[in-house]
């Protein structure tokens, strides 16, 4: 028997959450993917990993219910996780809101601590995927070997080389990592033909994204990115369940907050309720007041719970969203009636209220009709799937990124490694003192975060700027990368606009050592090209 071209073989599509992992496939030629079900036939693998006894990895639902019980082996957020160092500001975060210990591994990245051992993250992560493979093969009954994760739009080179770990890890080749605004754009049509600007807001458990995007034809080009890493449906279950303690203490003099088992009851009641009331306007509760046995049945306490007072509890939530919106809008120069389609994505905007207040403000109907938690995993099957039937067309596209040096020794990505050429990107350089008559901007190319670590590629000095405090003159820069690498940097303002700087870049990796290669002022290695 012939072996099968491993291009031939089924690739999957993965979405690798904050707080759960949805994999879908496509059926045949011409069908629409659909998601792979995972635990108790549910769509959906809870992102949680707890060590019982500190050794068998337990996934999943069982692993949630752990989170009260035994919080110190029960491992969330491990997506937050990935490729960061244990001294971010990210982990110092995460570190103050679990119940886990995340010490300093080797090179200084984040990694679990559970009794003894030392589990790094790219294998927690690892346990996640395998299970979701595991639940493919068993309902495909095939072997399933390779997959296209989706990542968010913001994740660095590093933590995309972490979950291409993870795959390898599970056992997975992971032909391609997919940004999860691309999935959704791919999932509802974009690369049909037709240009439009959109904007995708994806409010998950414990995270809210927004994403613009711009789409050309078959091209996707996510152009600014804005969320809160700290603001999700969870806040809302949150809200819900001090609701159920406050009143059940109120009714049936109970304090059931002291009680790990019940709270975790609660907990999982106020999740279920936010769910209920996203189609009708009351559910009744019973919750537990007492663990049952065998001889004797729990008493409960009935409660009714309507979706006005979900909606009063969640405004600061929507109100927060909203506000998140408008900020990275801002930050693109655009408005609202910029947009030309809005996407909900993510079982948290599923909330009507949210759906309302996201139209209200664009003034035109949200689209959420593919089910908002599943469409980032189906538009990575539909990727997945094309991967599949043909041969990669090659693409000319950023091979590390361009930008500048920031004042405090970092370097500012403005031109995204893998980005489709030609491209152009605009950006306002503020001044950085008061009553500042020039400004410099240090061009550098690479992977690194550290200006130490790119490679130099020239100083373009921008001078007679007007009189005014710090950062309230700006500079407008355009930054034009074409498909023979050569980087232009114009300005369009009036007696800027007529010259262009020229620079040649190589697609230069991190360096090893250190750049040292800056001059001190003037422009170097630009060509003007205008007059």
């Amino acid at each position: 028997m012939a072996t099968p071209d491993k291009d031939a073989d089924r690739i999957i599509g993965i979405d690798l959450g904050m707080t759960s992992l949805i994999t879908a496939y496509v059926p045949g030629p011409g069908q629409a993917p659909k998601v792979i079900p995972a635990e108790k036939n549910l769509p959906t693998l809870a992102a949680v990993v707890a060590l019982k006894d500190g050794n068998r990895p337990v996934v999943g639902r069982a692993a949630h219910d752990m989170l009260t019980t035994n919080p110190a082996q029960t491992i969330t957020g491990i997506k937050r996780l990935l490729g960061r160092k244990a001294k971010s500001q990210a982990v110092r975060d995460l570190d103050a809101r679990v119940g886990f210990d995340i010490t300093e591994g080797k090179n200084g990245e984040a990694v679990v601590k559970v009794g003894d051992k030392e589990l790094r993250i790219p294998e927690l992560a690892g346990i996640l995927l395998d299970q979701s493979r595991r639940f493919a093969e068993k309902f495909l009954g095939e072997p399933i070997r390779q997959a296209v994760i989706a990542v968010p739009a913001y994740f660095n080179d590093v933590q995309k080389a972490a979950v291409k770990e993870a795959g390898e890890l599970a056992g997975l080749k992971v032909r391609k990592l997919v940004h999860e605004p691309t999935a959704v754009a791919l999932a509802y049509g974009y690369n049909k033909g037709g240009d439009a600007r959109v904007v995708i807001v994806d409010m998950g458990g414990i995270r809210l994204d927004v994403s613009v995007m711009e789409i050309a034809g078959n091209v996707f080009d996510v152009v600014a990115t804005g969320g809160d890493p700290y603001l999700g449906g969870s806040n809302i279950d949150a809200k819900i369940a001090e609701w159920i303690l406050t009143n059940i203490k109120k009714k049936h003099g109970k304090d059931l907050s002291q009680e790990p088992r019940l709270l975790q009851k609660v907990r999982t009641a106020a999740e279920q309720a936010k769910r209920e009331l996203a189609r009708c306007k009351a559910v009744d509760l019973q919750i537990p007041l007492s663990v049952g046995n065998k001889e004797t049945k729990a008493k409960v306490g009935n409660l009714r719970l309507h979706l006005s007072t979900v909606e009063e509890l969640a405004d600061d939530v929507v109100r927060r969203t909203l506000e998140t919106i408008r900020r990275t809008l801002a930050e693109r120069n655009l408005k609202v009636t910029d947009i030309d389609d809005v996407i909900l994505v993510g079982g948290a905007t599923r909330m009507p209220l949210l759906k309302t207040r996201v139209e209200a403000l664009f003034g035109k109907e949200a689209r959420q009709s593919i089910p908002p938690e599943e469409v980032v995993a189906l538009g990575a099957a539909l990727l997945a799937d094309s991967l599949r039937k043909e041969k990669q067309v090659q693409v000319d596209v950023v091979e590390s990124a361009v930008g500048i040096a920031l004042a405090d020794g970092r370097f500012m990505r403005i031109i995204d490694k893998d980005s489709k050429l030609p491209i152009t990107r605009r950006v306002m350089i503020p001044t950085v003192r008061d009553n500042q008559k020039a400004l410099e901007l240090d061009l550098f190319e690479g992977d690194a975060e550290d200006i130490l670590d790119v490679e130099y590629l020239g100083t373009v000095v921008y001078r007679e700027i007007g009189e005014a405090k710090a950062g309230e003159a700006k500079v407008i820069v355009d930054m034009a990368l074409d498909q023979d690498r050569v980087l232009r940097i114009s300005s369009p303002e009036p007696g800027r606009d007529k010259e262009v700087f020229e620079f040649r870049c190589e697609g230069h990796k991190s360096r090893k050592e250190p750049n040292k290669q800056r001059p001190v002022f003037g422009i170097a290695q630009g060509v003007p090209t205008g007059g």
